[in-house]
């Protein structure tokens, strides 16, 4: 699924700009509540460590992961070992940042800080601000989250505080249930293909594309749920923001850079 990111990532740039007026270094620092302009990045170093654990290195992760931090503007490298020693070398050789990824979690560790930024938040942080970005703003604004699951109540929990009207919906109606009481003001919906028909702004958490018939003319989707395989007829008629990894992983980046900047300003 990331097969020949590492070839596209200046396109991810130009299609973030085009549609949300962001490139990936303002997008992530935007999507954690930071401002990229008055931050020199390049003096920050980063390390992506393979881990083989649980079912194993996944083909050219590391790889695409590093080059996504280049994008950024920060100098990345990929470990020559793995794991726990992979680890060690990162800190042998001066990663401020370190970036590794198993079966169950992504994150970006922030050694100075001694704190880590997990995926599931900033994936969801990531894809709300560029449904942000798209929209023009959310306060106000009717979004539905198509998932409930990890990123999907992250999802729901950032547009509360952006004063967006939000429904969510899951084929499980129990877990929409719950992530709408845990956020008063969300509505769970009744019917997910129903609520999917009549939504111009969504946000897709969940592990399957939308039904192409089921997506408004002229909606905004931001959608980080793989597989994302639509039609020419359904990408011509709504916009999508979607990339395999980029836009999950810029926000944890961003993170760990300011979490390093407030532990130096405590010194």
């Amino acid at each position: 699924m990331i097969s020949g990111l590492s070839d596209g990532l200046s396109d991810i740039d130009r299609a973030l700009l085009r549609d949300t007026g962001m490139n990936l270094l303002t997008l992530g620092f935007r999507a954690i509540g930071a401002d990229a302009s008055g931050i020199d990045v390049s003096g920050f170093r980063a390390a992506s460590v393979p881990i083989t654990s649980g079912l194993g290195i996944i083909g050219g992760f590391s790889r695409s992961v590093a080059d996504i931090v280049r994008d950024m503007g920060i100098e990345c490298f990929v470990t020559e070992h793995t794991d726990v020693w992979g680890f060690g070398e990162a800190l042998d050789r001066g990663a401020d940042i370190i970036l590794m990824a198993d079966d169950e979690q992504y994150m970006a560790y922030s050694v100075a800080a001694g704190k880590y930024a997990n995926n599931s938040f900033c994936t969801a942080a990531g894809y709300v601000e560029a449904l942000r970005g798209a929209a023009g703003g959310l306060d106000g604004k009717a979004v539905l989250v198509r998932g409930a699951g990890r990123v999907g109540s992250n999802m729901v929990s950032i547009l509360c505080r952006q004063g967006a009207k939000v429904t969510v919906a899951d084929v499980v109606r129990e877990k929409a249930t719950a992530v709408a009481a845990a956020n008063p003001g969300t509505v769970a919906a009744d019917d997910i293909e129903e609520a999917t028909a009549e939504a111009r702004l969504i946000l897709n958490a969940s592990p399957s594309p939308i039904p192409g018939d089921l997506i408004m003319e002229g909606a905004v989707v931001s959608t980080p749920g793989i597989p994302h395989v639509y039609d020419e007829a359904t990408l011509a008629k709504a916009k999508f923001i979607h990339d395999p990894l980029a836009i999950g992983t810029a926000p944890m980046v961003a993170q760990c850079i300011v979490y390093s900047m407030e532990k130096e300003r405590c010194k």
